[in-house]
């Protein structure tokens, strides 16, 4: 686990495609957890599958030992755009868990929804072809996220 980490409102793990990786951006989110990094886990994306990223994490975190009352469930955000507004809503500060390529644009978008990112833990990439697949994704990610994140902040709604 990479990152640099300091106290913060919760620990923010974001949900994505994948069950292995999900599981094991929640490994690192629950050991950020009793170390004593956060008071709170927040368990973020609705996904597409049957069950969402959300719930997944929250049934593993429960089965790890941690308590329903040191979690919130946001099942209902299917971006990192919505990850950081539902997020907002809550809380001041975040601790980010995702993958590592990932972080950058997630710690633009929590700040520019008015939170402070007060660390981050990346989660490596299991290879080398992940690793380059999840770099090109997030480069053509990074204007789409701003654009939405942007019209938001404008009042504008959701663009096209």
């Amino acid at each position: 686990m990479a990152g640099r980490c300091c106290k913060a409102d919760a620990i923010v793990v974001l949900g994505c495609r994948g069950p292995a990786a999900l599981l094991r951006r929640l490994e690192i989110g629950i050991r950020l957890y009793e170390a004593g990094t956060a008071p709170l886990l927040v368990l973020s994306g609705g996904g597409s599958g049957p069950l969402p990223e959300a719930e997944v994490m929250r049934r593993a975190a429960v089965a790890h030992g941690v308590s329903e009352t040191a979690m919130l469930v946001d099942a209902v955000s299917r971006n990192t755009v919505e990850n950081a507004r539902e997020t907002a809503r809550e809380l001041r500060s975040v601790l980010l868990v995702s993958d590592r390529v990932h972080l950058p644009r997630a710690a633009l978008l929590f700040r520019l929804a008015g939170l402070r990112v007060a660390g981050r833990a990346a989660v490596p990439a299991y290879s080398l072809r992940q690793a380059v697949s999840a770099a090109l994704r997030e480069i053509f990610a990074m204007p789409w996220s701003l654009l939405r994140a942007g019209s938001r902040r404008l009042g504008y709604g959701e663009p096209g």
